[in-house]
């Protein structure tokens, strides 16, 4: 394999849970040795958040966390002590990337803000990613995921149209949003000091990073100064285009703390379009309704209602697979829709080799996690390195960049400025 892109990058991460974590994954993906920097005191709380593995450190055996921190080192220091934050500063000199996500004045009040990082470094280049940035009334708040979802306007635009309400998505979505428009900040930064031999810091708001997905409807706010509707599963320029349910599927799940696996009936559902008045043509006879194959665009509009009660009765008696199927031969538009279950066995990502094992010691035979979703041809797509244990490479990392000496480290342990394990963990 030839050179990964960030081969030769040293990142600190002091981020949590998911936004920087997910940033410092992508650069890890991308070659970078990336340094999981947790307090004994104060770790990464996503490291205890369930599900994990029954029976197990939870620490060290969390899905969630092992998913988005995986092929990075774990390095422990209580930058709260002055012998913690004495180290990191030395450590920094010997990096090229600092990434944070803590509220805006945490590292002030830590006693490393941007003057101390950039004289412990010149060359660092720094991406803090507070939820609504180092400036600005609302600098102090904490935003999760969800709170930066709706306080972007993206919340706005989800829903089903009909009673105005708004509908957060299933998941944090501005946390993987900002994630990757920080790890995008981070190579503009390297490749700024390439030219000018110098660092940067770069202030980088998730609010902002939401707002920003909302792109037509921002542009159709400033043109005509009214909010865009709620258009459910529907599009204004296609009729009928919907979300329909099909027969049941038996599947058994695996639920995490459940042993053995638990067997159960999961709902499949299929979006179905008729982009053109040929497609159309082909899935009213496909549904054997010859007797609406004639109607025009703007009068399946108008009945659009009865259209989707059409193509339901018509799903409803058949598995999602064949829907898929069916319409796709008629030559009209169709896909299914995934759940975070059926998508392990999707033929495509099987067959473009998405998911990948990498053995751990304290997760499941057999874990699939998702590869990164950018490769070059003709290499390797599967993981490098499972996610670290706590501390797992403090003393390697300690020694090998700063020479500490053995004597050294174990006081650094017997202070807890250092440690292979949470003080006081807990669970959730």
């Amino acid at each position: 394999m030839t050179r990964l892109p960030l081969d030769g990058m040293r990142v600190a991460d002091l981020s949590m849970m998911w936004a920087g974590p997910f940033a410092t994954k992508l650069l890890a993906e991308m070659g970078a040795d990336v340094l999981k920097i947790e307090s004994p005191s104060a770790w990464d709380n996503i490291r205890t958040l369930i599900p994990f593995p029954a029976d197990s450190e939870p620490w060290n055996a969390s899905y969630y966390f092992n998913t988005y921190n995986r092929q990075k080192r774990s390095v422990t220091l209580d930058l709260a002590q002055d012998a913690g934050r004495d180290v990191f500063l030395r450590l920094l000199a010997h990096c090229d990337v600092l990434v944070e996500n803590y509220r805006a004045d945490v590292l002030d009040n830590l006693g490393i803000g941007y003057d101390v990082l950039r004289a412990a470094n010149p060359q660092l280049v720094i991406v803090s990613m507070a939820g609504f940035g180092k400036t600005g009334e609302d600098r102090s708040l904490v935003g999760f995921g969800p709170v930066i979802e709706m306080m972007s306007g993206l919340t706005s635009l989800t829903g089903y149209g009909d009673d105005g309400i708004p509908y957060k998505c299933g998941v944090s979505y501005g946390d993987p949003v900002g994630g990757q428009m920080a790890a995008a900040a981070v190579v503009l930064g390297l490749m700024q000091r390439r030219r000018t031999g110098t660092g940067t810091v770069i202030d980088l708001a998730q609010r902002e990073t939401g707002a920003a997905m909302a792109g037509e409807a921002f542009v159709a706010a400033s043109r005509h100064g009214t909010d865009q509707p709620q258009w459910g599963n529907r599009d204004p320029r296609l009729a009928p285009q919907g979300c329909y349910r099909c027969a049941d599927q038996d599947l058994t799940r695996w639920e995490g703390t459940a042993t053995p696996p638990v067997p159960g009936t999961e709902e499949q559902w299929v979006v179905v379009a008729a982009r053109t008045d040929a497609e159309w043509r082909a899935l009213a006879r496909l549904v054997g309704r010859d007797d609406l194959a004639g109607l025009d665009l703007a009068t399946r509009q108008q009945r659009h209602d009865e259209l989707d009660e059409v193509l339901a009765a018509w799903a409803r008696q058949r598995t999602a697979a064949d829907v898929v199927a069916e319409v796709r031969a008629a030559g009209a538009t169709a896909g299914r829709v995934h759940d975070t279950v059926s998508v392990h066995d999707d033929p495509q990502l099987a067959a473009r080799g998405h998911w990948s094992t990498f053995p751990h010691p304290h997760m499941p035979d057999g874990w699939r996690q998702p590869v990164a979703a950018w490769h070059r041809v003709g290499e390797d797509r599967g993981l490098r390195a499972r996610a670290p244990l706590f501390g797992e490479h403090t003393r390697t990392v300690l020694t090998e960049l700063l020479g500490c000496t053995a004597d050294e480290l174990d006081e650094l342990a017997a202070a807890s400025v250092i440690g292979d394990a949470p003080i006081n963990p807990g669970v959730g």
